[in-house]
C-alpha cells in the first residue's frame, strides 16, 4: 500500500511534514509493505494542482496524511476514493506508525472547515504555511 505525505523539503526537513499538499512543497511517497519512501519535489510529480490526483493514482496512493486540507480539495479526494488521515504533530515517521497501528483519524470535513474559517473563506492567495487574510475583491 501507497501514501503520500506532503514534507517541509526533500532533504534537510524531509521528516518534517509540511501544512498541506501544495504542488509548490514536497511530499513523501511511502510504501507501507516495503517500510520504505521516495521524496520528490511535488511539482516533479505533477505540475499544477490539477495533474497531481492523477499523477497519485497513476501511483497507486490510497492514503493521504496531512496537516491541513480545504474542504473543497478533501471532498475531491475522497470522492475520488483517497482516505485523508489527518496528520498528529509533524514528525514523518512519527504519523507513519499511528497509520499503520490505526491512531489516525480520517479527515472530516468539519476539521477542513476549520482552516476555511482561518482565512475567513476569502483568501487571495494561500500557500503551504501561510494563508493571506486580504479578502477578494
Amino acid at each position: 500500500m501507497n501514501i503520500a505525505i506532503p514534507t517541509q523539503d526533500t532533504a534537510t526537513n524531509k521528516n518534517t511534514i509540511a501544512s498541506s499538499l501544495h504542488v509548490n512543497g514536497s511530499i513523501c511517497l511511502y510504501n507501507i509493505d516495503s517500510k520504505s519512501g521516495n521524496w520528490l519535489k511535488t511539482n516533479d510529480l505533477a505540475p499544477n494542482m490539477g495533474e497531481l490526483l492523477p499523477a497519485l493514482e497513476a501511483l497507486a496512493i490510497s492514503v493521504i496524511i496531512t496537516r491541513q486540507i480545504h474542504p473543497m480539495a478533501l471532498k475531491i479526494l475522497v470522492n475520488k476514493g483517497f482516505e485523508v488521515y489527518k496528520a498528529v504533530g509533524n514528525t514523518l515517521t512519527e504519523n507513519i506508525d499511528f497509520y499503520t497501528n490505526k491512531k489516525l483519524d480520517l479527515y472530516s470535513h468539519d476539521a477542513a472547515m476549520e482552516l476555511a474559517t482561518v482565512c475567513g473563506g476569502e483568501c487571495t492567495t494561500c500557500s503551504t504555511d501561510v494563508c493571506e487574510t486580504t479578502p477578494n475583491p
